[in-house]
């Protein structure tokens, strides 16, 4: 009766087991090395394993370097190209273990193989995707830069044409136009800025110009310069902050942008009459601040990508406004420059939505 070793060396097809004398000479082909590798194993045995290698690692010599390490360290472990007797190739994963008398001389070795072939095709593919995608984001830098440097040419000229007419213009009419003109010019300035801003971070080419200060005075300066647009919506905006400074060191004109990004998004997704808090304080070493409105609140799924390029939120798009998705991410990029992080709450829809940054705290 045979063994359960000896079913298995007949049974095995997905496991091929080679053996091989002291010169790399197979001497034994079983298991599913035939299936495998395609040769027989009278076409097998008495030829050097170099057989089932590749032309290329033939002439790099690791047929016999794989024979060294074992009989060096006992085993050699690797994963590589072979060839089949049709001449495919397939990818092998294998160890080679030297066998040793009681001497411990080397009296032959064992080679086991499995055809990885498959995995190693998804593998492939799953790298040409993430090589085409690392791709597609240089282009998509690549556009942003231009599209900001094409948006400030003609914007330069329409701000002056403005600014003229605002000038020129007597009837109330004409100057509310001119108004709404000046207005919607700002918000243009603001995304050729920021579509600037998103690649130069992105590339790692923005360089902070830090000092230290409270935070209160900036949050407090934000929430007082936010009240003109919150009040266009009838929106309670409000900044409560502790007694007690809140130290760090930051540049300023970047945190000035985060806040605004910030206050920006929480105005333009809460309804008419709602409310928006700043709020911040001290917690260990770190300094968080958090806005927290009464908005339409965040769909669970999109809260891990909201900071990402572009993501924008499918239940806001009757509320938003303008706005390509480019906030969020300046955010977080500016946060992580200053080596703080960002974070984004929400109970769930229509339940309002808080957003959070931190900064490492300026210590004395």
């Amino acid at each position: 009766m045979l063994s359960t070793v000896e079913l298995w060396l007949q049974q095995a097809r997905d496991h091929g087991l080679i053996v091989l004398d002291t010169a790399g000479v197979i001497t034994g082909w079983l298991a599913g090395a035939e299936s495998i590798l395609g040769y027989t194993p009278d076409e097998a045995i008495g030829q050097h394993i170099a057989l089932i290698f590749t032309h290329d690692d033939r002439q790099k010599g690791y047929p016999d370097y794989e024979l060294k390490i074992a009989a060096e360290d006992h085993y050699s472990e690797d994963s590589r190209w072979h060839a089949r007797k049709d001449g495919t190739r397939i990818w092998v994963s294998g160890s080679v273990t030297a066998v040793r008398d009681e001497a411990g001389a080397v009296t032959g070795f064992v080679k086991v193989l499995r055809d990885m072939t498959d995995d190693r095709a998804h593998t492939e593919r799953f790298e040409h995707e993430v090589s085409a995608l690392a791709n597609a984001r240089d282009e998509t830098r690549k556009f942003l830069r231009n599209l900001g440097h094409e948006i400030r040419n003609p914007l330069a000229v329409l701000s002056n044409v403005a600014l003229i007419l605002d000038r020129l213009v007597e009837e109330e009419r004409a100057k509310r136009a001119v108004g709404q003109l000046r207005n919607q010019l700002q918000v243009l300035g603001r995304l050729a800025d920021d579509l600037m801003d998103v690649t130069r971070l992105e590339l790692g080419k923005v360089q902070l110009e830090t000092t230290p200060l409270d935070l209160r005075t900036v949050l407090e300066d934000a929430a007082a310069g936010m009240q003109v647009l919150a009040g266009e919506k009838a929106i309670q905006l409000e900044a409560v902050l502790p007694p007690s400074p809140l130290p760090v060191e930051v540049d300023l004109p970047r945190i000035h942008q985060v806040i605004f990004n910030l206050l920006t998004n929480a105005i333009k997704y809460t309804h008419n009459g709602g409310s928006i808090w700043i709020k911040a304080s001290q917690e260990g070493d770190e300094i968080v601040c958090r806005i927290t409105d009464t908005g339409i609140g965040i769909f669970p799924p999109v809260l891990p990508r909201l900071f990402d390029l572009f993501t924008q939120a499918p239940e806001g798009e009757q509320m938003r406004a303008g706005g390509v998705g480019l906030g969020l991410p300046l955010v977080r990029q500016i946060v992580e420059l200053h080596s703080g992080t960002v974070q984004a709450k929400s109970p769930g829809l229509g339940k309002g939505s808080e957003f959070s940054f931190r900064l490492p705290v300026l210590k004395s």
